[in-house]
């Protein structure tokens, strides 16, 4: 297919073929000139749809994405000038002045809810940045407690929402975490107490530099954590994964490491480790690409041995797998790739979404934060595995700047809903009211598709979410974090609460 494609641009970059006027003053643009562009860009990732983005933002993409070092090694040739000033030529001409951003009608959220914010005490201003909400039963295993990873702060902290109202508050876990976005509970050191494998950013601004960490926070009988560094020197680290990959009974590590233009990649932690207090690693690089956001294990192939499903993002937007073979040997296989690199791919998740057995793929698409663009395209989708590693796209429904969606039973009726939220950071409060924007949706499965039921509006400063039954009443709570922007001489847009709980009141 990818030489038919090649053959059919190489004839078409020959041939005359329909026009469309140029930009003013300019000559029209043919066939041949599309074709030229597509495969310029080819080298690096598909062709992007000119309807993708504004006729202003083709402008500012083009020549960023042209200066983008490529390195010796990917054996691409960059951009040249004359590609560069034909892209732009090209897409100015077709792109729209503004995207089409109709209204996203949603019904009543359908279900009560009590809702809850927290700060930690002593706080003076509300201006958190949390990356990462995750619930799990660290206090009693009949509850489910919210780990918050806050990246001013640099601190990880401990939330029991179902205690009583005098114990509900924020508790400080570790300090000093590198700018924590994603919080990992597994038994690491294998002594049955439950540690915490922090992912480090290493800065809150996009950077090529290479301070992300991945911390272990080691728990201790007294119900003390430890930090311990496990690696250091990375790129921007976005998640960590614990998983025995290789079948020795301990844990490696897969560490997604997003980057920016520079040091991102997959990277396996081989686990070495003698001396539980001095954890050891081998390192292992699957894949030097940017972008790399998430990663989930599964027996995708029922062998036996996990599997990995990873998330890239930047100009790759693909669902990848890596088929476990043995002996730490993994084979990449490419599940899905999003329809053009502006896709903006988000979040993922594994999850038997139609009830048959398998497991499928739940993936949000909406980052906003390199233009803060309203896109009609984003939203929720799901990938249905239908056997032998072929997934087919099945779209759930529409939400601006959609930054996580995760699945559940929601309503108890059987059947797995969907809830995502909105993180558009830099609109104003006042801006989301007058777009009327949602910020917390859920999309309830139906006989005939998915309704989509709004759940909060007009706070669309949500990075993450987290869905779990924490008082263990039999229904599910919706858990959101809060990030605030600040704008150039650090003054916040608003001022907001750490954490929202939306706890589902008894039907």
């Amino acid at each position: 297919m990818r030489r038919a494609a090649a053959l059919l641009l190489v004839a078409l970059a020959g041939c005359p073929g329909p026009t469309t006027p140029g930009p003013a003053g300019q000559a029209p643009i043919t066939d041949a000139d599309r074709a030229a562009v597509a495969q310029a860009c080819a080298r690096c990732h598909l062709a992007p749809p000119p309807e993708a983005l504004p006729r202003q933002r083709w402008r500012e993409v083009i020549p960023s994405m042209a200066s983008v070092e490529l390195g010796a090694a990917s054996g691409k040739p960059p951009a040249t000038a004359e590609e560069v000033a034909l892209a732009l030529r090209v897409y100015e001409a077709q792109a729209p002045e503004a995207l089409d951003a109709p209204p996203q009608a949603g019904a009543p959220a359908g279900l009560d809810f009590r809702t809850e914010s927290f700060t930690p005490r002593g706080i003076q201003r509300r201006i958190p940045a949390v990356a990462n909400v995750r619930l799990w039963p660290m206090n009693s295993p009949r509850r489910l407690d919210v780990l918050v990873s806050e990246m001013r702060s640099r601190r990880l902290f401990l939330l029991a929402p179902w205690a009583p109202e005098a114990q509900r508050r924020l508790v400080e876990l570790g300090a000093e975490l590198g700018y924590p976005v994603h919080v990992e509970p597994c038994d690491l050191d294998g002594d049955g107490l439950i540690d915490l494998v922090v992912s480090g950013l290493g800065g809150m601004n996009p950077s090529n530099d290479t301070n992300g960490v991945v911390t272990l926070l080691r728990q201790t009988p007294d119900r003390r954590f430890t930090p311990v560094p496990l690696a250091t020197g990375l790129g921007r680290v976005a998640s960590t994964l614990a998983v025995d990959l290789d079948g020795d009974g301990d844990l490696d590590l897969v560490v997604a490491v997003f980057g920016w233009r520079g040091p991102g990649q997959l990277l396996l932690l081989e686990n070495q480790t003698t001396d539980p207090a001095k954890p050891t690693f081998r390192r292992h690089v699957l894949d030097e690409r940017d972008g790399w956001i998430h990663v989930e294990a599964a027996d995708l192939t029922g062998d036996g041995r996990p599997d990995l499903v990873a998330l890239v993002a930047q100009e790759h937007e693909q669902v990848v797998a890596w088929i476990n073979q043995g002996e730490l040997r993994l084979e990449p296989r490419v599940l899905h790739t999003a329809p053009h690199p502006a896709w903006g791919y988000s979040g993922l998740q594994l999850v038997d979404m139609d009830g048959d057995g398998d497991l499928d793929v739940l993936v949000s698409n909406g980052d906003a934060l390199d233009d803060h663009l309203l896109k009609p395209y984003h939203g929720v989708s799901w990938l249905e595995n239908r056997g032998d590693l072929r997934f087919v796209e099945r779209r759930v429904g529409a939400l601006y700047g959609c930054e996580r969606a995760v699945a559940g039973d929601l309503d108890g009726d059987g059947d797995v809903d969907v809830v995502a939220v909105a993180f558009l950071p830099e609109l104003s409060p006042e801006r989301q009211r007058a777009l009327d924007l949602d910020s917390v949706v859920w999309f309830e499965r139906t006989p005939d598709g998915w309704t989509r039921r709004v759940l909060e509006k007009h706070r669309a400063w949500h990075p993450t979410v987290a869905l779990g039954d924490h008082d263990g009443d039999g229904q599910l709570d919706v858990v959101v974090g809060n990030f605030v922007w600040l704008i150039q001489d650090g003054t916040p847009l608003v001022e907001d609460d750490w954490v929202t709980v939306f706890t589902q009141r008894r039907r």
